[in-house]
């Protein structure tokens, strides 16, 4: 699956892991558009804007209803929302049927 990737700014991995639970996130995200999404490619567009740091992981594929997806599949709600919440950051997943799927991760984070 061919990913094409974007990236604007540059920052060091941080001590507190903040930015290494992002890239986590953001992983999971591209995995679950080239095992789902059925999409010819990702695009990722990542920034870094002051002490914010940005994700867009985007496919335009099959997209789904996000309310439908069972309790017990742990991808979006753990290792995508769930990880970013837990590192202080957030997560949106904007989505629906025949229209793809655009992930967006925020972290605040202090530059050196």
């Amino acid at each position: 699956m061919p990913i094409e990737v974007v990236c604007v700014g540059d920052i060091a991995l941080d001590p507190s892991g903040k930015l290494a639970a992002m890239l986590k996130a953001s992983r999971q995200a591209m995995v679950n558009a080239a095992k789902y999404s059925e999409s010819p490619s990702i695009s990722v567009y990542a920034e870094v804007e002051g002490e914010e740091v940005t994700i867009f992981v985007k496919d335009r594929g099959k997209g789904f209803d996000l309310e439908a997806v069972p309790l017990d599949r742990m991808g979006i709600r753990e290792s995508i929302i769930g990880r970013m919440e837990r590192h202080g950051g957030s997560a949106r997943v904007r989505t629906e049927p025949g229209e793809g799927t655009e992930v967006m991760l925020t972290m605040k984070v202090e530059k050196a």
